[in-house]
């Protein structure tokens, strides 16, 4: 009976979310909806340096303490960075059911591009999360073992890190078929790209 209760809850959540959703997302959503992140900190929260370095002038246990709290921040800029691929790939989806007969080719490939920029992007930040939950689940349950380092994922943190700066990238590319005033908007909310141009 508790199980009944508990899978309806969870359809109705997911009913009421398919129905409130925003339908379509076009590039006037965007912008607004967009969570910037900053190419500088999302790099450097997944860089092992700091951890060498804090390491060296702290004692373990507020190691520990700033290892869990920086590992918490990595998982929220992952979150964002699915929330912002997602927004990207509903408006690409958009431009190209509206626009697609009217764009060239290259800016028909480029639109394809964009999308599995985006997906690759929502699938390593996926991984790289539940990577993270792990370490979390392990340093609460057994915190005899030695602590988890980034230097062990900062592999796919940099597949992570290039395939979102690709995103971003051809996010602004894009935005440039929309005008001035639409392009500096997408700009002002673009992390990695105003890193680059910088």
């Amino acid at each position: 009976m508790i199980c009944l209760a508990i899978a309806f809850l969870v359809l109705a959540f997911c009913w009421l979310r398919f129905v409130t959703r925003l339908s379509q997302r076009t590039v006037h959503d965007v912008y607004p909806f967009f969570r910037r992140i900053e190419g500088e900190i999302l790099y450097g929260s997944f860089h092992p340096d700091p951890e060498h370095n804090f390491k060296s002038t702290h004692s373990p246990e507020e190691f520990r303490k700033w290892q869990w709290k920086r590992i918490h921040l990595a998982i929220h800029l992952c979150r964002d960075i699915t929330g912002n691929c997602q927004l990207l790939m509903n408006w690409a989806a958009y431009e190209r059911k509206t626009n697609w007969h009217s764009f060239p080719d290259e800016l028909r490939r480029g639109l394809r591009e964009f999308q599995i920029a985006c997906l690759h992007s929502r699938t390593a930040s996926f991984s790289v999360r539940f990577r993270l939950r792990l370490w979390l689940v392990r340093m609460r349950m057994f915190p005899f073992l030695p602590m988890p380092s980034f230097s062990k994922i900062s592999s796919h943190s940099d597949t992570l890190y290039a395939f979102y700066k690709t995103a971003e990238a051809m996010a602004e590319v894009i935005s440039m078929t929309h005008g001035e005033k639409i392009h500096q908007n997408m700009l002002a909310v673009l992390g990695t790209v105003t890193l680059d141009s910088d």
